[in-house]
């Protein structure tokens, strides 16, 4: 088979393809049994894939996130909530402690200098 025309029917299972690009793929898709054929394997071989990959759950504040950027008109009004969240999120802990002691570290240096 044409490496061109298995390449091309890899990017059309893999939704990689837009407008003109996809639907003249898929005119040689249909034209081409071969070409056919190794679409059918790609979307197989993906779905093979995705059935091997454990689903995973996002973290709360993610999802919160994310259904508030998609269903909440509201989201820019809350700025301080989401960044507050951000904050407190245990990934970023170690950030957070490390800027709270950079700020200890500098006020004392400060009060050292003029006390």
């Amino acid at each position: 088979m044409d490496e061109e025309k298995l390449a091309l029917a890899g990017e059309l299972a893999l939704g990689l393809l837009d407008g003109e690009e996809q639907r003249q793929a898929r005119r040689a898709m249909a034209q081409d049994e071969t070409m056919r054929a190794a679409y059918l394997n790609w979307a197989e071989s993906l779905a093979r894939l995705h059935d091997d990959t454990p689903e995973v759950a996002p973290a709360p504040h993610v999802l919160r996130g994310i259904e508030g950027t998609l269903f909440d008109n509201s989201v820019q009004a809350d700025l301080w909530t989401r960044w507050k969240t951000a904050l407190l999120a245990p990934e970023n802990r170690e950030i957070v402690a490390i800027l709270v002691a950079a700020k200890i570290g500098l006020l004392v240096w400060i009060l050292y200098l003029f006390l």
